[in-house]
């Protein structure tokens, strides 16, 4: 029987000041050599417990824990983060809090420097490291200027360099794309298999990492649930869970009535009887579902002429960009981490100016206008929402912008932005205590309070859960309705699919590849593949079955229409 690494029992832990417990009654056991997937609600706790298995809580964030966590029999409450490093290594969920050094192979070596390890030992790991992460060419690259994703790779490369014997990962795939994504996972697995590390990752998106997981925990400040991944995954999906979003394959397996819950895209050809030639079925009455809702004659919001930007590096990281936005669409940006989504998104709001060409919004040139006077127009949700927080409390986060613009009854307004995002009742709390998830909905809050008529997100779920994610949604789609112009740079295409997106933009080493609507843009594969972009599952499942020259679905409902036509329409 496997050594227990990890075990927790009888953990409450309430942060200082507060009543509600963090976490209540927390009983956990992990073998050596387990890939543990602990998943749960924006807030549920995941992050916590994470910090409690680092030894940070209570040692940094003060506050009551009580019950007992050890790793490798070490009390870690108790003896904090030092005993356990080299042992444990550790990314958490905000990569900017993590790194310490301005040059990439520099943060790389740090931890390793301090181990004092030998100095060709650290070479070597980092050359396999950063081969293995496909970040070669970030090593002489200022980390100030990664992008998310970017910083994301460099701080898990620094983390495997060391090692350890136990890897922690909070959200590690919050920030990356999904090619990006694919890979760390198929590399966490490579390490938990052939070198035996013992994996705990905190996650709520389950769709590519939940089949390789031993287990899979379910944390809501309890755990709620423990056990074989399938099992769990098919008892999530039976109470209608929207906390965790579950692979769709598993939705549509059991939907369709298989006789098991299928996590993954290759089990489920496997296990359906689908695979037919497209010429056996009689397609004339199936719904295309294709649409364009494009608004090529409308007002022009934003126009982008030959521009592009070099970072002080010599980076060049736009190129000739030729872009239009007509009021009232929703423009998709995708494409991999340091594709050049972010820097475009700056230049919508004057934060950076152009090195070549030009940008407009509303007709004003964004070179000769403050970022202060351009945000009248366009109203940002940048990536990493610690970064726009100034204020001591929720309430005054959301209520800076609006004193600056004199909004009448702007405090009542606040009050009901913040109780529509579900975070009404921490409007007197730190903006710097609550969670990635919570973050970004107060974010989102204190851009909506002064009602621009752009909104611009970059990356607007990530940290979120399948819940909160359709209530963005559902604020996103009403704010279409009622004249909203709506940028959004994500690397959760499926989280698209839930949206009336105008045109998806793929965006590639600082160009613009090809746009189009959602449907014609999304079922370009190669063209998307070589853009390191993934399509959503319910594409690369029409495109296996062969049956993507009749049927172009790219939701769950389409899907399951395209089943119920081919068998009932079947020659």
């Amino acid at each position: 029987m496997a050594k227990i690494i990890v075990s927790v029992e009888g953990l409450t832990y309430n942060y200082p000041k507060t009543k509600t417990p963090a976490l209540i009654n927390v009983n956990m056991d992990v073998s050596e050599g387990e890939f543990v997937v602990i998943a749960g609600p924006s807030g549920g706790g995941k992050s916590t417990l994470c910090r409690v298995l680092t030894g940070l809580i209570p040692h940094s964030y003060g506050g009551e824990l009580r019950g007992s966590v050890y790793i490798n029999g070490i009390n870690v409450a108790e003896k904090g983060p030092r005993s356990i490093v080299g042992l444990v290594g550790t990314v958490f969920q905000v990569p900017e809090n993590q790194i310490v050094n301005l040059i990439v192979e520099e943060e790389l070596a740090f931890t390793l420097e301090n181990l004092n390890i030998d100095p060709s030992i650290i070479r070597d790991r980092i050359d396999q490291v950063m081969k293995e992460l496909g970040i070669e060419h970030l090593r002489k690259r200022n980390t100030l200027e990664l992008s998310g994703g970017e910083a994301q790779k460099v701080l898990i490369a620094s983390v495997l360099a060391l090692k350890p014997k136990i890897l922690l990962l909070d959200e590690p795939l919050a920030h990356l794309d999904p090619y990006s994504a694919a890979n760390l996972i198929n590399l966490l697995n490579e390490l938990n298999k052939k070198d035996n590390i013992t994996i705990i990752v905190f996650e709520h998106r389950l769709s590519d990492i939940v089949k390789y997981a031993d287990k899979l925990i379910v944390l809501n400040k309890t755990i709620t649930m423990s056990g074989q991944p399938r099992d769990i995954v098919r008892e999530l999906i039976i109470k209608g869970d929207q906390s965790i979003e579950t692979p769709v394959t598993a939705e549509l397996s059991h939907k369709i009535g298989l006789s098991k819950i299928v996590l993954d895209i290759d089990e489920f050809i496997n296990e359906t009887n689908l695979m037919r030639s497209p010429h056996s079925y009689d397609c004339r009455n199936y719904t295309s579902f294709d649409e364009d809702t494009s608004n090529e004659d409308g007002d022009k919001v934003i126009v982008i002429r030959d521009l592009w930007y070099e970072y002080p590096n010599n980076k060049v990281a736009l190129r000739n960009i030729n872009l239009e936005v007509n009021r009232g669409e929703v423009i998709a940006l995708i494409g991999a981490n340091g594709a050049g989504k972010t820097t475009l998104l700056k230049h919508l709001n004057g934060l950076l100016k152009p090195t070549r060409g030009i940008v407009t919004v509303y007709g004003h040139d964004t070179r000769g206008k403050s970022v202060t006077e351009l945000s009248n127009y366009v109203g940002i949700v940048f990536q990493t929402p610690l970064h726009q927080f100034f204020e001591e409390t929720v309430i005054d986060e959301v209520l800076v912008a609006a004193k600056i613009r004199n909004i009448p009854n702007a405090y009542e307004k606040a009050l009901n932005l913040l109780k529509f995002l579900g975070i009404d009742h921490l409007a007197e709390k730190s903006p710097f205590e609550l969670s990635v998830g919570e973050q970004r909905r107060l974010a989102i809050a204190s851009i909506l309070i002064y009602d621009p008529p752009i909104l611009v997100l970059d990356e607007p779920t990530a940290g979120l859960d399948k819940g909160w994610k359709s209530e963005i949604a559902e604020l996103l789609n009403q704010l279409l309705k009622n004249g909203k112009t709506i940028i959004i740079a994500t690397h959760d295409i499926e989280f698209l699919t839930s949206l009336y997106v105008s045109r998806v933009i793929v965006m590639n080493k600082g160009e613009i590849i090809t746009s189009g609507s959602p449907r014609r843009v999304l079922y370009q594969y190669e063209k998307l593949v070589s853009s390191h972009v993934i399509p959503p599952q319910i594409i690369q499942i029409t495109r296996k079955l062969a049956l993507d020259n009749v049927f172009k679905p790219l939701r769950t409902s389409e899907f399951l229409e395209l089943i119920r036509t081919a068998r009932c329409k079947s020659v």
